[in-house]
C-alpha cells in the first residue's frame, strides 16, 4: 500500500487554534492595561502590566523556542516574520536591546517574543533582555496612559 499523504486546506485547525488563542490574549491584555491603569493605586497600575507582559513573554520565548509543544506555534511564526522584519527594518539603527524595547511598546509580547529568538538566538540571556525591555516599555505605557487618563477625567 503506497504512503499517500492528504492534501491540506487553505484553512486548518491549527489555523483556529491559533486565531483563538490570540483573540483571547488580545481581549485579556486590553483588559489588564485598562483596569489597572483606572486603578487608583500607582503600583497596581504599574506591576499588573509588568507581570503580566513578563508571563506572557517568557510563556512565548518558551513555545517559540520549542515548536514540538504546540503545532500552530511554527506556522504563527511564518506568519508573523513579515511583521517582525518590517518594525526590525524601522528599527535597525538603534541596535538589537533597544529594538527589543521599541517593539515590545509598539506590539506587545507576542512580536518582542519573536524578535528577541530571531535576534538572540543563541544568547543564553533571552529571558532578561526580554524581562528588561518589557519592563522598560511596560513603565513608559502606563506611563503615558495614566497621565492620558488622568488629563482626560480630571
Amino acid at each position: 500500500m503506497p504512503n499517500v499523504k492528504a492534501k491540506k486546506g487553505f484553512f486548518r485547525l491549527v489555523h483556529l487554534e491559533a486565531v483563538a488563542i490570540l483573540v483571547v490574549y488580545f481581549i485579556v491584555s486590553n483588559f489588564v492595561l485598562v483596569s489597572s491603569v483606572a486603578n487608583s493605586s500607582l503600583y497596581v497600575s504599574f506591576l499588573v502590566p509588568l507581570l503580566f507582559g513578563v508571563v506572557s513573554t517568557f510563556v512565548l520565548l518558551y513555545l517559540f523556542g520549542h515548536k514540538d509543544f504546540f503545532h500552530f506555534i511554527r506556522d504563527f511564526e511564518k506568519e508573523e516574520k513579515g511583521n517582525e522584519k518590517k518594525y526590525l527594518e524601522r528599527f535597525k539603527h538603534f541596535g538589537k536591546i533597544i529594538i527589543c524595547i521599541l517593539v515590545s511598546g509598539v506590539a506587545g509580547p507576542i512580536f518582542l517574543a519573536i524578535t528577541v529568538r530571531f535576534l538572540f538566538s543563541k544568547h543564553e540571556n533571552r529571558y532578561l533582555i526580554g524581562f528588561v525591555s518589557t519592563l522598560i516599555s511596560t513603565t513608559f505605557l502606563v506611563a503615558l496612559a495614566k497621565g492620558f487618563f488622568g488629563i482626560i477625567f480630571k
